[in-house]
């Protein structure tokens, strides 16, 4: 009898420790996901920021040319 409930209380204990280790695994993979998206967002916006930067210098070369 009390063999019976300590396998049982330990079955119980092993089931939660599952739940909490695949929910330990959706969180970092929800992270990582969210850090990728941050890594590829800043990417893009510095990309956005050096096609900005070309037009900016072309746009002042062309005036500085066109004023010889």
């Amino acid at each position: 009898m009390f063999l019976d409930q300590e396998l049982k209380n330990i079955q119980e204990a092993k089931n939660r420790l599952a739940i909490c280790g695949d929910l330990r695994r959706s969180m970092v993979h929800i992270e990582v996901q969210g850090a990728w998206r941050g890594v590829c967002r800043t990417l893009s916006n510095l990309t956005l920021g050096l096609a900005l930067t070309e037009q900016i210098l072309n746009f002042l070369r062309e005036r500085k040319d066109y004023r010889r």
